[in-house]
């Protein structure tokens, strides 16, 4: 599944998912959680499909606690990313629906296999090493809403 990039601020789409934006303050900066999968050289935010029933919400959360470890609270929706990819040669729409979140229990070390490392980085450096465009544009949005909360 290679995505096409397509970042379009409103488009129908097909399937949707949902995650977050874990901010915490640290020596005075702002640092986000940030996972790596090597085989993909991809460093991305946290995020996945809802399951069965599952709200936007719920999915967010839950997929946070998976893929990073820790229990969260949401604090506010960040925005949502619209972008396209190919699968079995059928286009497909998918929305992202983010929000901004903080740690209340857990510990990274407590990640799903879905990826190699799970980790805390400072928010200016996560913004270079965030993989896709769409995700450093929601990162961009989470600092800016974090440093009025």
């Amino acid at each position: 599944m290679k995505k096409k990039g397509i970042q379009k601020k409103y488009l129908k789409h097909d399937i949707w998912s949902s995650g977050g934006v874990i901010v915490r303050k640290y020596n005075n900066e702002f640092e986000v959680i940030l996972c790596e999968r090597f085989s993909e050289k991809l460093i991305a935010l946290p995020k996945g499909k809802p399951n069965i029933g599952e709200d936007v919400k719920a999915a967010a959360v839950r997929e946070v606690l998976e893929e990073t470890g820790l229990k969260v609270n949401i604090k506010v929706k960040i925005k949502d990313i619209f972008y396209s990819f190919n699968n079995n040669n059928k286009d497909i729409n998918k929305k992202v629906t983010f929000f901004l979140m903080e740690e209340i229990d857990g510990h990274i070390s407590n990640h799903d296999a879905e990826f190699d490392k799970v980790y805390w980085e400072q928010w200016s450096s996560a913004l270079k090493k965030l993989t896709y465009q769409g995700e450093k544009d929601v990162l961009e949005e989470a600092i800016k809403l974090a440093k009025i909360s």
